[in-house]
């Protein structure tokens, strides 16, 4: 190569580079897809000026030619920019600031704990008793598929314009439900105040609600929070939500302030995303509530005084007989259940309700499935299942009686009795 070929090559060079850094700077991908092809060209030319290093600039310059090739054809086409998800709304924002769908997605985890799955167990419990998808049967519970629509036809139910229930009113003066989601809201507060037929408690004729009053303990939901549960039941149906307002004044109307929760953080993106655990270090109390008892159970000498779905829980009375029973006697032998004391017996039925359902409690469309909650092993260590069991082991028929669960002048002789004071629906 002459000297005057020399510096051609060097001045080509030093040119190329210039244009190609000016092509590529700030001109988008445009500009990147044109550098790319004014490098394989340079590199290309390399290779025909530097005959030494002909081989590695051709085969780098072809690929990096094909590049801006792909590149140049990839922004020649039509470019799609989806939409920017709105931002999470602030933690602790009010149900009025929140967007519907993420309103109803709060409502969703309250009931299940979860999205997307139409299971589990949330805050509301309402699983528990309720059906929330069709072709599921609902024996303890209306199911709540098709509620927004049921909702307004109730209120022509002649049962509900001349109520015959224990209560009528959520408190004095509240008066009765006029629209949909007043009734629902009713539903909610004051259970009682209508009874839909074949789900009251067992002996009361439907005049009286087993369903635990929501916004009080053990559930006790917030107004916000029961926005947000209304809001998914609405929603899901695909038919028109109520505003938030509306439904705000629907829950004013039947629960008088001294009733109402405090304020609840609605708007954080984890509300009762997993169940939480019972640990030994909790109180009794605590290890109650966090599994949810009340709900379904009486329990002597703690705030569970309002469950009838599930026996009453004396089980230093109650678990001696039933292992002696025919019927746990008969699970045993078929493998089903394999306690020998009434520790054991309280313990496996916590954590495995369905080795043996009381008489009485089982469920007519599924009677080897226990209603209760199968993941009770997931939520308590074993030494909090211990100190529960030690405790429900000491209570007896006369805890039930100065409780008040129980009348003095009955004297309870076995699980049948127990069924005649706490019974459930259906």
């Amino acid at each position: 190569m002459t000297m005057k070929e020399k510096l051609g090559f060097v001045f080509g060079m030093l040119g190329s580079v210039a244009v190609i850094a000016w092509v590529i700077e700030g001109r988008g991908p445009w500009g990147l897809a044109l550098g790319l092809l004014l490098s394989a060209l340079f590199l290309l030319w390399c290779g025909y000026m530097i005959r030494r290093a002909r081989m590695v600039l051709v085969t780098a310059g072809f690929f990096i030619l094909l590049s801006g090739v792909f590149s140049s054809y990839a922004n020649w086409l039509p470019q799609v920019e989806g939409p920017v998800p709105p931002p999470d709304p602030p933690r602790g924002a009010r149900p009025e600031e929140m967007s519907l769908d993420r309103l109803a997605e709060q409502g969703e985890r309250l009931i299940f704990g979860n999205v997307g799955t139409l299971a589990g167990q949330g805050k509301g419990q309402c699983p528990l008793c309720h059906a929330f998808s069709e072709g599921v049967i609902s024996e303890r519970a209306p199911s709540l598929v098709g509620i927004s629509t049921r909702a307004a036809k109730r209120l022509n139910d002649p049962r509900y314009l001349h109520p015959d229930s224990v209560q009528t009113e959520s408190f004095s003066g509240s008066g009765r439900a006029t629209t949909a989601e007043e009734y629902i809201a009713e539903s909610h507060v004051c259970p009682s105040c209508f009874v839909a037929a074949g789900y009251g408690t067992k002996g009361t004729n439907d005049h009286e609600s087993p369903m635990a009053e929501v916004h009080k303990p053990p559930i006790g939901l917030s107004i916000d929070e029961l926005i947000a549960v209304d809001t998914f039941l609405f929603y899901r149906e695909g038919g028109d939500v109520p505003p938030v307002s509306e439904i705000r004044a629907a829950y004013e109307k039947f629960i008088p302030p001294s009733e109402r929760q405090e304020r609840t953080d609605v708007g954080s993106s984890t509300i009762i995303a997993e169940p939480t655990v019972a640990l030994a270090s909790d109180t009794l109390q605590e290890i109650i509530a966090k599994l949810g008892c009340p709900v379904c159970h009486k329990i002597p000498s703690t705030t569970a005084t309002v469950g009838v779905i599930g026996p009453l829980l004396i089980e230093k009375t109650n678990a001696p007989k039933r292992i002696a029973s025919r019927e746990y006697q008969g699970r045993v032998k078929a493998g089903k259940a394999h306690a020998s004391t009434p520790k054991e017996y309280v313990m496996e039925s916590i954590v495995n309700p369905s080795a043996f359902i009381v008489p009485g409690f089982a469920q007519a469309s599924n009677p080897e499935v226990s209603p209760m909650p199968r993941d009770f092993g997931k939520r308590l260590t074993y030494n909090a299942l211990d100190k529960l069991a030690e405790f429900l082991l000491s209570l007896d028929e006369a805890a039930a009686i100065g409780a008040g669960m129980l009348p003095a002048q009955q004297t309870p002789s076995g699980d049948h009795e127990n069924r005649r004071q706490a019974v459930p629906p259906g």
